[in-house]
């Protein structure tokens, strides 16, 4: 026979999620808060372990669908202790990285600052959203100075410019596409598309673009890829001729997207070019509409802080291969004046918690383009001199706890904190290229020698290969590349399941597509991006030293016996 269990008067419940659940109108309780979050942050570390992934032992695998169930049927109907619970949060955590681990590698992976993560903490409290101003107020302003002072750092006309903030990567460059959508199909929003719309971009794109060329109804078919240079640029003569065989095919180009170091792929195109080209191709072609052109530049934004360095005086101190490094990057960095968007990830190399981005325009009335039909908004922007972003804005929730953090790291670290940060990437990666040519003779290859930025992508071989040669020849030999690239990967998914913890753990991202060869094939590497600051010269000859034993074994006895 089942009993039910007798719940509790909702008065008594109420009165407990006063005390211990919600700020107080007095904020008298805010100590529970305080010490909350200290149980929580003790727990998460007592058992966080070491190596650079949370130990597998703490919680069950999310691919486990009895442990789903057993996790949702623990779940009573009555009040659990907020101690208890946040006690048990590094059950949850089990294989997650550890961004503040040196040998955490991945692909950007920067630890978020304290700064961010107080202000989130404090600002959530209230509230504020920050699709209006009526809601947010002060709070929202941050959303102004970010933009301003991004604008200001690319030497873009500040009182010209706009932008928001959105969802990562996906988010921005939705936005872009929108704008140029606007531009080419002015009454798109009302009557949808009348012809054939059209993005041009890179072959090595991340996927999101293509993501969003199927969301906005242009579809997969018309997203063009063009092909890249062997530095990974993108091929400008090939994005030429498919401008203009997009056009004689009467199709219309919605967007030109152009990479300033992102996330996959590391070349850094010539957007001046690109801005003689479209105009033109607008005056050849009489068009009666301008491509919108945006750039990629996810993290390549960040070395903006770069564009006024005195490396003739060097008052930073940086070495002489880091400042050479810096040096071709500063003189590519004016180039972004020419662009009509462009946009930045904070949580990459701004040191910022997921999520946290922003598109830049250079025209602000690009962005006023979004704006929504006032009839549709009758509930809400009763202010007319309030700051509302959500007239234009995709999301109609966003918080602005997340826009002020992002403000106030800033405020915080200033110009000298981030070069110092992103100066330092850069020491800790010249040490990695390094050890990996002292290690050649353990097969591993640097396969991303003229990189501009901290990442490095390694190739793996065969033991007996000569490396150099070897790595030459696959440029043109899609047989040979594919061939190691099969060693490659098997070696790959072997660390990745052998030395992802342990004393001798690393952990390190695998590229399908490091970059593209004179065939047009992808190469697969290892790829080591080194953003933490808690990495030293000793860790990461410790890092190299880890991989080299790793290949070692596999070599000797995993790849011997298989």
């Amino acid at each position: 026979m089942s009993t039910k269990r007798k719940s509790a008067n909702y008065q008594d419940v109420l009165e407990t999620l006063r005390e211990k659940f919600f700020l107080d109108q007095e904020a008298g309780n805010a100590s529970l808060l305080l010490e909350l979050v200290e149980k929580a942050l003790k727990s998460a570390i007592e058992w966080h372990g070491e190596g650079p992934h949370y130990p597998r032992s703490c919680g069950d695998s999310f691919q486990k669908a009895s442990a789903v169930s057993r996790e949702v049927d623990s779940v009573g109907t009555g009040l659990e202790n907020p101690s208890n619970t946040v006690s048990n949060i590094f059950r949850h955590m089990g294989w997650s990285v550890k961004a503040f681990d040196p040998y955490m590698v991945k692909n950007v992976l920067a630890p978020p600052n304290f700064v961010h993560l107080a202000t989130y903490l404090t600002v959530s409290l209230y509230m504020p959203n920050a699709v209006t101003g009526e809601d947010s107020w002060d709070a929202l302003n941050a959303e102004l100075y970010c933009a301003r002072y991004l604008s200001k750092l690319a030497r873009l006309p500040e009182d010209e410019t706009a932008g928001v903030f959105t969802f990562g990567w996906t988010g921005t460059n939705l936005y872009a596409f929108k704008i140029g959508l606007h531009k080419a199909f002015p009454g798109h929003h009302l009557d949808g598309l009348p012809t054939w719309g059209t993005i041009i971009w890179s072959k090595p794109a991340h996927y999101c673009h293509q993501t969003w060329a199927d969301w906005i109804g242009i579809w997969q078919k018309n997203y063009v890829q063009i092909p890249s240079n062997p530095d990974q640029t993108t091929d400008l003569v090939k994005m030429r001729e498919a401008c203009e065989s997009a056009i004689r095919q009467w199709k219309t180009i919605v967007c030109l997207e152009v990479a300033w170091w992102t996330t996959s792929w590391m070349g850094i195109d010539d957007i001046e070019t690109v801005f003689e080209m479209r105009n033109g191709l607008v005056n050849e072609f009489k068009l009666p509409y301008r491509p919108h052109i945006h750039v990629d530049s996810v993290i390549g934004w960040a070395y903006l802080f770069f564009l006024d360095y005195d490396f003739s005086e060097n008052p930073s101190g940086f070495s002489g291969p880091v400042l050479e490094r810096l040096k071709k990057i500063a003189t590519r960095l004016s180039w972004l004046r020419f662009a009509d968007s462009f946009w930045v990830d904070f949580h990459k190399t701004w040191y910022m918690p997921y999520n946290s981005s922003m598109i830049i325009v250079r025209d602000k009335a690009d962005l006023l383009r979004l704006r929504r039909n006032g009839d549709m908004m009758t509930p809400l922007f009763h202010d007319d001199a309030a700051y509302n972003p959500g007239q234009l804005t995709l999301e109609t929730s966003r918080s602005s706890a997340n826009i002020l953090a992002t403000w106030m790291s800033l405020r915080s670290m200033g110009s000298d904190g981030y070069r110092a940060l992103l100066w330092h990437s850069m020491e800790i990666s010249e040490i990695v290229r390094s050890e990996i040519r002292l290690s050649a003779s353990e097969w591993i290859h640097i396969a991303n020698p003229d990189s501009f930025w901290p990442d490095v992508f390694v190739r793996c071989y065969l033991p007996g290969t000569a490396t150099d040669e070897e790595y030459v020849a696959e440029f043109s030999d899609t047989e040979r590349l594919n061939r190691n690239d099969r060693y490659m990967n098997a070696f790959a998914k072997w660390l990745l399941s052998s030395r992802s913890s342990g004393e001798s753990a690393i952990a390190v991202s695998k590229s399908s597509a490091a970059l593209y060869t004179a065939t047009g094939a992808p190469m697969h590497a290892l790829r080591i991006y080194p953003l933490n600051p808690n990495a030293t010269p000793e860790t990461a000859r410790e890092l190299v030293r880890r991989l080299v034993d790793a290949k070692r074994e596999y070599d000797f006895s995993v790849a011997k016996t298989s």
